[in-house]
């Protein structure tokens, strides 16, 4: 099995490398939905309550993460807190789906992989990389966030560089979709020379 992690600022694109591994065969680890899992179990959605007030759980008793994004994002120690309440957890089930036996590439989309410094643990790290601005015009289109909502989320996201990779791709994502897929399936061609299973053409 070889692990590769994709990372990337929020809008930056990462998901659509990752998903495009995916549509070459990949087995996708994804870091946000195992986060929303994480966000359901009882005993941390009542941390969260008590942490940061009943307004952030909804009439259904969930997580309300657009009001919880609200607070974190604005406030760099209530992101501290919500990140100690979370984050081992989230870990924890993110190396148990990277340690699952089998055979092939497996990539994990989080944006989250270098704040947890798992980059010695993969056998390489795809980071996509975006201007703000570009990343910024993209949430408000996606999220209908106002300028400065959008903006004050970029702010929010403090994360460290990729460091101890075996292998870093950086890939840039200014332009449009199609352009980011090529670079996508450049990088998935040396991928697949790393995994020892030759090359691979795009899906149809």
């Amino acid at each position: 099995m070889v692990r590769i992690g994709v990372t990337g600022a929020m809008a930056s694109g990462k998901s659509t490398v990752a998903r495009r591994f995916r549509d070459h065969g990949a087995e996708l680890v994804d870091g946000d939905q195992l986060g929303w899992e994480v966000l359901r179990l009882p005993e941390v959605r009542a941390a969260i309550g008590q942490a940061f007030g009943a307004d952030v759980i909804d009439r259904q008793g969930e997580v309300d993460r657009v009001r919880l994004g609200r607070v974190v994002f604005a406030d760099p120690d209530a992101m501290a807190r919500l990140n100690a309440i979370v984050q081992p957890k989230l870990l924890a089930r993110v190396r148990s789906a990277l340690d699952d036996a089998g055979s092939g590439v497996r990539v994990l989309d989080a944006a989250m992989l270098t704040t947890w410094r798992l980059e010695p643990e993969l056998d390489g790290v795809v980071e996509v990389v975006a201007p703000e601005e570009t990343r910024s015009r993209r949430l408000r289109a996606a999220r209908a966030f106002t300028d400065a909502e959008s903006r004050g989320r970029i702010a929010g996201q403090k994360l460290p560089p990729v460091r101890g990779a075996r292998r870093h791709w950086m890939v840039e994502n200014a332009g449009d979709r199609a352009a980011l897929v090529a670079r996508a399936d450049a990088v998935w061609e040396e991928i697949q020379s790393l995994a020892g299973a030759g090359s691979s053409g795009p899906p149809a």
